[in-house]
């Protein structure tokens, strides 16, 4: 028998200590719906026969755009925003080790309800000085200053958080997400570790 991976869009997840690794994961199927649909250069299905999986930054989400002219609708810092909200609502996550996958659906419905709650409790984004005017030395320290304190504010703020679904009692791994679906085969993890080790090695 094969060895089975998602046919369907889910999040990859490795977390050692309270920090965290997510990748986005495509999978073949979804990849031919956006050819036939004209929404991505067909020489992704050459590049990635078994799928596709990106890490959720804004560089890598940047360069697969560069590359075959499509964006994963969400932004990845808001993936990241959420996806911490949930790991730190559930039990000992400041030493949870392990990895796993999260359905898409599962994660992505809660990026806009945590992205509010960071908008209206933290202060507002720095202006940025007018394009052309060169800022002082003085002036971009203080601006990477309150970037630093809004980001830990923003991480405090994400782990303060009680989300909706998720059981405090339970670890990261226990919680119950959606089922997801597979081709035929087994492990389903084994895959995709290699896959993305596999895309590392072409940048």
């Amino acid at each position: 028998m094969g060895v089975a991976i998602p046919n369907e869009r889910v999040y990859y997840y490795e977390c050692s200590s309270g920090r965290f690794r997510l990748t986005y994961f495509i999978p073949r199927g979804e990849l031919e719906q956006l050819c036939e649909g004209s929404r991505i250069d067909a020489k992704v299905l050459e590049d990635f026969p078994d799928g596709v999986d990106l890490g959720c930054t804004e560089a890598d989400f940047g360069d697969f755009k560069r590359m075959y002219g499509y964006c994963p609708r969400q932004d990845p810092e808001a993936l990241r925003s959420a996806f911490l909200a949930i790991l730190s609502a559930t039990r000992n996550w400041k030493s949870f080790r392990g990895s796993g996958f999260i359905p898409a659906t599962d994660l992505e419905r809660h990026v806009e309800a945590v992205d509010e709650i960071l908008f209206d409790s933290l202060p507002r984004q720095i202006e940025m000085e007018p394009p052309g005017l060169p800022s002082s030395l003085q002036q971009r320290r203080r601006t990477r200053h309150r970037q630093a304190v809004r980001h830990l504010k923003a991480d405090k703020t994400l782990r303060d958080l009680q989300v909706e679904g998720i059981d405090p009692k339970r670890t990261l791994s226990q919680q119950t997400f959606s089922r997801i679906t597979t081709d035929a085969g087994a492990g389903a993890e084994e895959v995709f570790v290699r896959l993305h080790h596999k895309q590392r090695k072409r940048k």
